[in-house]
């Protein structure tokens, strides 16, 4: 559906299934308002009280853009935020460019849309707005504690002893999955052995870019990522070592903390923006990142799993909310091309889905998760090591895999949505 169109406009007649989405981030709005668009009706149920304002920024790809537009968002979306135009790459020990790109700025001619750098609170709010004015409820202070299913019906069990029945149920509720675990039982987390601090620093405190230029540096001991925002800060990210882990959430750093912070990251002394930056901050933000396994199976019965709670991916690559969108896209098309949606359809409907999407969002993992050996590394002759490999440039691993992602959810004709 083009920008413009008629939000509720059904393309594909109506199925009227309730569907219950557990989880308000970022994929279970945009799975509600695309299960709307081709005729269910969609309810979200969020744990939070209200939008979070966790988080920093959100690269938003052709991936999701794509499906964005199917429910007429995209242009608004990209209005939101800034395209990036430019990549750029370098060693702080050796000087070495290894990536000075305006790549980003061909996207839009290779896939019909741009990369867009957008602040996932304004990213956010705007999807939970977009919702309500489309008249799907979404459900504040609900959190889910268990799943129960019974002939044709499944129902959701909430924390203050609400219950809501359904004819489907999404799990959309990310790393911590309460869907996955009332599923499955707990998944077990590993430490990857890095914390991210991260913030914002206003441009009037710092320099102010005259492209929007994602920037790499990788050091010794450190790595130090940083781009700017359209709200008139340079959001910035830091990759430390750690012997244990921090909650692996957004943790606020307080004000009279923050000094502390910076003089504990090597990038502080590092040349050109990271000292500047981290100096400047006005906000900050420290979380240690954790490793989860893909479930084999990613549905029982009614119930399915959507995004971060089926495939848990750390932010290496900023792709989690872009596999996210393509989940949404196949998901929805499985359901509507099964449709009439009985117990053995429903079944083939999701076995589809996660052959589709489990082999290539398993790539993207295990590639995100080897990110994790490139960012630290320690001594002269480990950072030569590693600047050897990192030369490679657009031809590496990592970008192979950026590159090729971005296509998705679908490369040639039009969506099948």
């Amino acid at each position: 559906m083009p920008d413009g169109a008629h939000p509720n406009q059904n393309q594909a007649g109506t199925t009227g299934m309730k569907v219950l989405i557990i989880g308000a981030g970022i994929a279970g709005p945009i799975l509600a308002m695309l299960l709307q668009h081709k005729g269910f009706s969609p309810e979200v149920f969020e744990k939070h009280s209200h939008p979070t304002e966790g988080g920093l920024t959100i690269m938003v790809s052709p991936q999701s853009l794509k499906v964005l537009d199917l429910v007429g968002l995209a242009h608004k979306v990209i209005s939101l935020g800034r395209p990036l135009e430019r990549l750029l790459s370098r060693s702080e020990p050796a000087g070495r460019v290894f990536i000075d790109s305006s790549l980003p700025s061909t996207f839009a001619e290779k896939t019909g849309w741009p990369m867009v750098i957008v602040n996932r609170t304004v990213y956010h709010k705007f999807l939970v707005d977009s919702c309500a004015q489309r008249g799907i409820p979404v459900r504040w202070g609900k959190k889910l504690v268990d799943v129960k299913q019974e002939g044709e019906k499944v129902t959701a069990l909430f924390a203050d002893g609400a219950e809501e029945e359904g004819d489907l149920l999404v799990g959309c509720d990310g790393l911590h999955s309460n869907v996955r675990d009332a599923l499955f039982g707990k998944t077990p987390a590993s430490f990857t052995g890095l914390v991210s601090v991260s913030g914002f620093t206003p441009f009037k405190n710092s320099l102010q870019p005259p492209h929007t230029t994602m920037l790499q540096i990788f050091g010794d001991s450190g790595y130090f990522l940083t781009f700017p925002t359209a709200q008139g800060k340079n959001m910035w990210a830091v990759n430390v070592a750690a012997e244990s882990g921090d909650v692996e959430d957004w943790g606020p750093v307080q004000e009279s903390e923050r000094a502390e912070i910076v003089q504990s990251l090597p990038p502080s002394t590092w040349s050109g923006e990271p000292s500047l930056f981290l100096q400047n901050a006005d906000e900050m933000v420290r979380f240690g990142l954790y490793l989860r396994p893909i479930p084999e199976v990613w549905h029982k019965g009614r119930v399915v799993l959507c995004g971060d709670a089926a495939h848990p991916i750390t932010p290496f690559l900023g792709q989690g909310a872009n596999q996210a969108s393509e989940d949404i896209y196949h998901l929805v098309r499985v359901l509507v091309q099964h449709k009439p949606l009985t117990a053995d359809s429903l079944d083939k409907a999701f076995k589809e889905y996660t052959t589709i999407r489990k082999p290539k969002v398993t790539l993207v993992v295990d590639q995100s998760n080897r990110e994790a050996g490139q960012r630290i590394v320690k001594g002269e002759e480990a950072c030569r090591r590693r600047d050897e490999k990192l030369a490679e440039g657009l031809e590496s691993d990592t970008w192979k895999t950026i590159l090729e992602n971005v296509k998705g959810p679908y490369e040639a004709g039009k969506s099948e949505v």
